[in-house]
């Protein structure tokens, strides 16, 4: 991602399920781990004000605004792996490539993050930041739109191989025309994530449904930005004790990390 005056690189972790873009800046920073490039480096007229439209839109689903009596518009940032993020919206020039070649300067908001907390340090080190590409407002993808630049559309494609990467599209000029397959997302308004309906898990020659397909149970969010996948409390005892039943050795204690209560080995896939 090219951004600011002049323009500089920053290297940015692809997450559908995140609203804000940000990257670790110097506001000055607090906690910060040494990531790919130099912390970006805001300026007063960078700041976005706390009455701005797009601050209310980042502070909405959020606590109490951290500070009542600031100008400028704070946010706070929390991941299911109790990772957290904290820092002020800024606004700079985003420098686009187009398909044509050509290049466009806008104006982007996205978070100046001066206080990471958690796992996310460790993430940090070969990146700069988080790319928030979700259906809200605030996110990328939204804005590009809002201003006519691309249709809302976003594409995220990773190889089968780590080391032939991938590519990512923002707009629809560069849909494929072959080699897809397409799952209808659900449309509701009230939800800001990209989600759909998923009726049954296969593992093996067995199956476990997940609920019918009108059922809340069945629903689930796409999530780039997650390592792991995450099931209700129901939906995730009732799976438990199915893979009880063909694992190998087993359950054990995954000691490396807390949020993983149990590991499990089985001869097929899931």
């Amino acid at each position: 991602m090219l951004l600011g005056n002049p323009q500089r690189r920053y290297f940015l972790d692809i997450d559908t399920g995140s609203d804000l873009t940000w990257i670790q800046c110097d506001a000055p920073c607090s906690s910060c781990a040494k990531g790919a490039n130099p912390l970006y480096k805001p300026t007063k007229v960078n700041i976005v004000a706390s009455g701005d439209s797009m601050c209310m839109e980042v502070q909405k689903n959020q606590k109490p605004q951290i500070c009542e009596t600031c100008q400028q518009c704070d946010y706070e940032i929390e991941y299911a792996d109790r990772s957290s993020s904290l820092g002020v919206l800024a606004k700079d020039k985003l420098h686009l490539v187009n398909p044509n070649g050509s290049i466009t300067n806008l104006d982007v908001v996205f978070g100046c993050a001066y206080d990471q907390q958690g796992i996310l340090l460790n993430t940090l080190s070969k990146t700069d930041g988080i790319l928030g590409l979700s259906k809200a407002k605030v996110s990328l993808p939204s804005q590009l739109a809002s201003k006519g630049i691309i249709n809302n559309v976003v594409g995220h494609c990773l190889a089968t191989d780590v080391a032939s990467g991938g590519y990512m599209f923002l707009g629809d000029d560069f849909v494929p025309n072959w080699g897809m397959s397409w799952v209808p997302m659900l449309g509701s308004p009230l939800i800001e994530f990209y989600h759909t309906q998923l009726v049954k898990i296969n593992y093996g020659s067995s199956s476990l449904s997940l609920g019918a397909k009108d059922s809340d149970k069945a629903r689930v969010v796409f999530d780039s930005g997650s390592s792991y996948t995450y099931f209700t409390k129901q939906s995730y005892a009732e799976l438990v004790s199915s893979l009880s039943e063909v694992s190998e050795l087993g359950f054990i204690q995954d000691a490396s990390d807390p949020t993983l209560p149990v590991c499990w080995r089985a001869p097929f896939p899931i």
